[in-house]
């Protein structure tokens, strides 16, 4: 599977590489082309190029964020040896700043622009993660608030940036199509996260604190913010050139949207917000197995961090296949497919408490994960508009954000099941709405500018 991975994306650098010697004359070829039929603009960027200009900044982005996972919840209770209600509302503060912020955050990358956006995330999680140095609670409190309004950057303005560019810069001419992108995205992701799992135990172990991984993420995001400020170009949305009594609300964006965004925004509610808290108890959850299993030895988290990271690589690869051959499924049936799977392994882990049933349960989760993130990001791609792009981004956030907060604040000692039976219940009850044939199929062939037709933003 590899392999075939391998020679596919090969084949689309082969060609890509045709285009870029070509690009240059494409604009005459393209005005005799069209004659008389709508003018499409030529690209003004080759494929090699865009992707230069974007991949290094995503990888460095990502790469801090992953240095980080494997480390926070041991690092905060194991540590810093603070009671799991404590760690428990300071994960609950960074969820809430998320939840909080994403009413705001989109509107304001929008008119002063994604770059300026990306730039301020890296200035943020620096802070946020400077501050773990600290034995304060009120400065532990401040750097999640701050990495919960990071994360809600992370999640909007990079992605939106990089579609409105793609867009801007007529992209969809070449053979660097968008479900490509977004599938190396993931790819590239969950390689970076190996590596960063597996840094990030060396560094714990050379250093014996859980805070190197951390300060190593700093060194990560300074070239990234580098790369951002000097290559980058500004985009902005609609609200970039409206004055604030002209800028929507966000109650309207919620009323007003298409009902596909908010079936995908119910479906990420339910599946991150189940990612969220299985980033939060996978560690006690491998560790009461261990326990079970007679073990006393400290468990590798960093080489089991980057084995969830190796499984969601497959599933990105997966994506990109089936998104290429479309003869084993749509993509209706892959999300379907992808969320009932999910619920299934989750699920397993509540009935069997055995470690090797809990470690492989988890990883299947993972890569459901890899095979989600992509598919979720080309349905987005395809519908929202460009010139609200970051804003809904961050709206679709706004569930998923509360829903982890409600089952963080349920958590006590010792509650890991009973949580992971609540986040398992809800998504498998919603297993059956978002991916239905009624709501999904019509994906397949949705429009690009729905805002338009709300009747909140003129033509």
């Amino acid at each position: 599977m590899v392999y075939r991975q391998y020679r596919r994306e090969k084949s689309i650098e082969i060609s890509e590489k045709v285009q870029d010697g070509g690009a240059e004359n494409m604009s005459s070829t393209d005005s005799e082309a069209d004659d008389g039929n709508v003018h499409i603009p030529p690209p003004t960027t080759s494929p090699t190029k865009f992707k230069r200009l974007f991949y290094p900044v995503y990888i460095l982005v990502w790469g801090a964020d992953w240095l980080q996972g494997p480390f926070i919840y041991t690092l905060y209770k194991d540590e810093k040896k603070l009671p799991e209600e404590t760690v428990a509302t300071l994960f609950t503060t960074g969820f809430l700043a998320g939840a909080i912020s994403a009413f705001f955050v989109g509107s304001l990358a929008d008119r002063y622009g994604r770059r300026t956006a990306c730039l301020t995330y890296c200035a943020i999680t620096s802070l946020s993660c400077l501050s773990l140095v600290s034995n304060n609670i009120s400065i532990l409190f401040a750097g999640r608030a701050l990495g919960g309004l990071g994360t809600t950057l992370m999640y909007t303005v990079f992605e939106a940036w990089m579609v409105t560019e793609y867009n801007q810069r007529s992209m969809a001419r070449t053979n660097l199509k968008l479900s490509n992108i977004f599938g190396r995205m993931i790819t590239l992701s969950s390689v970076v996260a190996v590596f960063a799992g597996l840094v990030g135990q060396l560094l714990v172990g050379a250093t014996g604190t859980n805070t190197s991984p951390f300060l190593a993420s700093i060194f990560c995001l300074v070239p990234a913010a580098f790369i951002i400020w000097s290559q980058w170009t500004e985009n902005y949305g609609d609200s970039g050139n409206a004055t604030p009594s002209q800028a929507a609300p966000s109650w309207q964006l919620l009323l007003g949207v298409d009902k596909r965004v908010l079936t995908l925004g119910l479906t990420s509610c339910c599946f991150e917000g189940s990612m969220y808290l299985f980033i939060f108890f996978w560690s006690p959850a491998l560790k009461s197995s261990h326990k079970l299993a007679g073990q006393s030895g400290a468990l590798p988290f960093g080489i089991i961090f980057a084995s969830f990271m190796g499984a969601m690589m497959l599933g990105s690869m997966l994506f990109t296949i089936v998104m290429t051959s479309r003869k084993w499924m749509s993509c209706r049936e892959l999300l379907q497919t992808v969320v009932t799977l999910a619920s299934v392994s989750l699920l397993s882990t509540i009935f069997f408490h055995h470690e090797f049933i809990t470690f492989w349960c988890f990883c299947v989760f993972e890569l459901c994960v890899g095979l989600y993130f992509p598919c979720m990001a080309y349905q987005k791609g395809k519908i929202i508009d460009d010139g609200n792009r970051a804003h809904i981004y961050g709206l679709l956030r706004i569930p998923f954000n509360i829903f982890v907060v409600v089952a963080l604040s349920l958590t006590r000692e010792g509650m890991f099941h009973e949580v992971s039976y609540l986040s398992i219940t809800a998504l498998t009850h919603w297993n059956r709405r978002p991916v239905s044939r009624d709501n999904l199929h019509v994906l397949q062939r949705a429009p690009t500018h729905y805002l338009r037709g709300s009747g909140l933003f003129p033509a």
